[in-house]
């Protein structure tokens, strides 16, 4: 695990990791307290809130797992084994969530 990395690369990872998820944190904060849709929008305002928030949830999730367990100094073959899973999974909510209506 990150042999060819020196140190100080590794570091610099972790901080701009860190930095990122302290920028993120600040985002979800604004998104949930000061953006306000208008009332004319109804649902799609609400559907917008949720949206913007899982979009940084999701962000700050792939930093962590990329970084912070160390999925970038592994071997690259690792990740197929990550990331077709999270993508079979995405497209199984999707079909569940979207496509599949409501059926309870």
């Amino acid at each position: 695990m990150a042999a060819h990395l020196s140190t100080e690369e590794i570091q610099r990872a972790y901080i701009k990791v860190f930095s990122g998820l302290l920028i993120l944190t600040v985002l979800t904060v604004i998104a949930a307290k000061g953006l306000h849709f208008p009332e004319s929008w109804g649902a799609i305002g609400h559907i917008l809130h949720v949206v913007i928030g899982l979009v940084i949830a999701v962000l700050k999730a792939w930093m962590v797992v990329y970084i912070f367990m160390h999925i970038k100094f592994d071997n690259p073959y690792i990740r197929v084994f990550i990331y077709i899973p999270l993508f079979l999974f995405s497209v199984l909510v999707f079909a569940l969530t979207v496509l599949g209506g409501s059926t309870l």
